[in-house]
């Protein structure tokens, strides 16, 4: 998502097609000069912005006597990156060889009816146990072409060393992990066959910008576009895509705690909300474990609004307000490593420095959790709800509210600093079990009656 775009036409090809860097103050004055550019994305903090540009486009700066510096990109994509088909052929390859500890689910059908891949990863895949999952996602956007390599990494990691580190059969026995390494299978293929600079989906001529595309922010603030030839084209409407729709079920379905959404570039940590201004009702989760996340990775971590820009219809914004999900954007690769970055410079490199993000996830939900469940829960997920309030003050010092899940489970990161407490409008429930695991691998259980 992350780069500046002007676009006279469609799309851009893979011929004469440069990257452009020049100073914001002169791209303002170009977009007040002309209607002919579309502004797309920006970065905030910086005075110097990137732009892709065709040499029509190129000359029309000439012109203008706007000042740049111009980088040649690369016409192709090392082969080594994955296709779509590839991607299918090493989730089933991890399945074969790990059968005990894989399940391949499809989760939807793209555009043009491609299967849509979710690999799940636990002691019993085939079961649905009380245990807390997590989501790893890439490729919303078909051009970013290294993210794929960290959600493979990731599955691959964790099978190829469940026996061998304990650690990582910690994770795989106590959590249900779910990764889905492309969202955006139909976008892949074209980025493959005709375009190497697309990031939308396949839908109609135009396509749809998939991570702009959910609902309860769709429209909301300015932060994606209603012309169809815009990169950020939302939709027709919320959830019009069935790539949208896939990704929605399947987190309905599974209801993570943590969810990381993989995109590139520009190394930064986003946590919701997408908005100008707007903030989570719990930031001393959400943002300081963001914080956290950053700082493992030695990323920049922040809303979009404070790094980038608005964003509305985004999935880690609906995962939140929808399902309660602590869900994280992780831009990978800088600017100098752009779009497609040299795989062998790079690739491995990215998903080991990635590795400590998701590990320092796994390990909060592994041993830095609350986890919880309402006993004889009649009206499951209705009426139960739990209110965390500040250690050290009086209980009028409410921090939020939690939703306990329907199946009256609930789980819950560590807040320094206060106290988890369960508090009426729990019809039919008799008790409130609670466990707590830190990192000593100390587990405390209470059984709270009611």
């Amino acid at each position: 998502m992350k780069i500046l775009v002007l676009i006279f036409t469609i799309s851009f090809c893979f011929a004469n097609t440069f990257r452009v860097s020049l100073k914001k103050s002169d791209l303002n004055e170009l977009f007040l000069a002309t209607d002919k550019f579309e502004v797309i994305e920006h970065f905030k903090h910086k005075t110097k912005t990137h732009i892709l540009i065709n040499e029509k486009e190129l000359s029309f700066l000439t012109k203008m006597g706007v000042s740049f510096k111009k980088f040649p990109l690369p016409k192709k994509i090392d082969s080594r990156y994955k296709t779509s088909s590839e991607v299918e052929a090493i989730l089933k390859k991890l399945h074969v060889a790990f059968p005990h500890l894989t399940q391949m689910k499809e989760i939807g059908k793209s555009v043009k009816g491609k299967s849509i891949w979710a690999l799940k990863i636990s002691d019993n895949p085939s079961v649905e146990e009380n245990e807390p999952s997590i989501l790893f996602n890439s490729m919303h956007h078909s051009r970013e072409i290294m993210t794929p390599e960290v959600s493979l990494d990731i599955a691959d990691y964790l099978l190829r060393n469940y026996s061998i580190e304990s650690e990582v059969k910690d994770w795989v026995d106590s959590i249900e992990i779910w990764v889905v390494p492309m969202l955006n299978v139909d976008g892949n293929d074209i980025v493959w066959s005709k375009d190497i600079w697309w990031r939308k989906n396949a839908s109609g001529k135009h396509g749809v910008d998939i991570n702009r595309n959910y609902p309860l922010t769709w429209n909301k603030c300015g932060g994606a576009s209603n012309r169809r030839r815009s990169q950020t084209y939302r939709g027709p409407f919320a959830s019009s895509e069935p790539e949208t729709q896939a990704l929605m079920s399947l987190v309905s379905d599974i209801k993570p705690v943590f969810n990381i959404s993989y995109h590139a570039y520009s190394e930064i940590v986003i946590y919701p909300m997408g908005c100008d201004g707007k903030r989570v009702s719990n930031p001393e989760v959400v943002e300081t474990i963001g914080k956290e996340l950053g700082n493992k990775l030695g990323y920049e971590a922040g809303t979009a609004w404070e790094l980038l820009y608005s964003v509305d219809g985004g999935d880690i914004d609906w995962m939140y307000l929808e399902h309660q999900v602590i869900p994280y954007v992780v831009e990978v690769n800088s600017e100098k490593q752009g779009f497609h970055p040299n795989y062998d410079k790079w690739r491995d490199k990215t998903v080991i420095r990635n590795r400590k993000g998701w590990k320092y996830l796994l390990n909060q939900l592994s041993y830095q959790v609350f986890k919880g469940v309402v006993n004889d829960y009649k009206t499951k997920g209705i009426d139960a709800l739990i209110y965390i309030y500040d250690k050290y003050e009086s209980k009028s010092s409410l921090k939020y509210t939690y939703k306990v899940n329907k199946d009256g489970t609930f789980y819950l990161p560590e807040l320094k600093g206060s106290d988890l407490v369960f508090l009426k409008h729990n019809k039919g429930a008799k008790s409130v079990t609670i466990e707590h695991k830190n990192l000593k691998d100390r587990s405390i259980i209470h059984e709270i009656k009611i």
